[in-house]
Formats: structure tokens, C-alpha cells, sequence
């Protein structure tokens, strides 16, 4: 399965850095920053078709920065041609290092929920957190 991560600028190759500076290098993490320099270089999505048309009937999985920008607006497109892709957004760590270590194990919906669920654990208040544990008592 290939994991593939779009952002405006350079977060989806600092995501993929920290991501394999956590789980080891990932043949089949790609990383993709458009608009880097505030232009409309839109160079980055011929990039991303023809990986897509490499990985061929495999599954595949776009991860964008947020929901209805410019970047996560391109990957919806690429829905229409490539009947194996999903298209996530809300790039966030936790989200993308459950994917890639669940990558050998092949793409379901199921896993791509965990996925999901397991980044939406990872947006807290510490300080909501920190104020719950002193009301119990419990300082961290």
C-alpha cells in the first residue's frame, strides 16, 4: 500500500521525516509540499499521478493538511481515475504512523477508522487534562 502526504508548504515532508525518524525508513511513504514558496506551482499533483499510476491496482492513501484547502480540493480530484485511492485530511502524526505500521497488513476501512480514530485521539487540552487530574487530586 502506498501512503502518500500533501500539505502546503513543508509539513508532509516534515511529517514523513518524524515519521521515519520514529518507525525507521517507509519505501512506501511519499511526501509531497505544494505551494512551498507561496506560488501556484501546482507541479506536485503530475508528481502524484504518476506514482498513483505506478502503484497500479494496490491501494493507496492521500493525506492532506486540511479539509477544503487548495491541496486537499487537487486529491479529491484524483478520486474520479484511481478506484483503489482514499483520500484522508487532517494530517497529523498519529494518524500516519498508524497507517504505515499497519501497511503490511493491506488497506480496509476498518484500519483506515483506526487510523482516524487514533489521530483524533492525539488533539488534547494538556492544560483541560492537567485541570481534570487536580480536581481528582492527581497532579501529573
Amino acid at each position: 500500500m502506498k501512503i502518500i502526504l500533501v500539505s502546503h508548504g513543508k509539513l508532509a515532508k516534515g511529517m514523513k521525516n518524524t515519521v521515519e525518524m520514529i518507525a525507521g525508513n517507509q519505501d512506501n511513504l511519499e511526501a509531497y509540499e505544494a505551494y512551498k514558496n507561496g506560488t501556484s506551482d501546482d507541479s506536485f499533483i503530475g508528481d502524484i499521478k504518476n506514482s498513483l499510476d505506478k502503484v497500479g491496482d494496490q491501494k493507496a492513501v492521500i493525506i492532506t493538511d486540511v479539509l477544503g484547502g487548495s491541496v486537499n480540493n487537487e486529491m479529491t480530484q484524483l478520486l474520479k481515475d484511481h478506484q483503489n485511492l482514499t483520500v484522508l485530511t487532517g494530517m497529523n502524526l498519529p494518524l500516519v504512523i498508524t497507517l504505515v505500521t499497519t501497511a503490511d497488513s493491506g488497506l480496509t476501512q476498518e484500519s483506515i477508522e483506526e487510523a482516524i480514530n487514533e489521530g483524533q485521539k492525539g488533539v488534547l487540552s494538556i492544560n483541560k487534562l492537567m485541570t481534570e487530574d487536580d480536581d481528582e487530586g492527581d497532579l501529573l
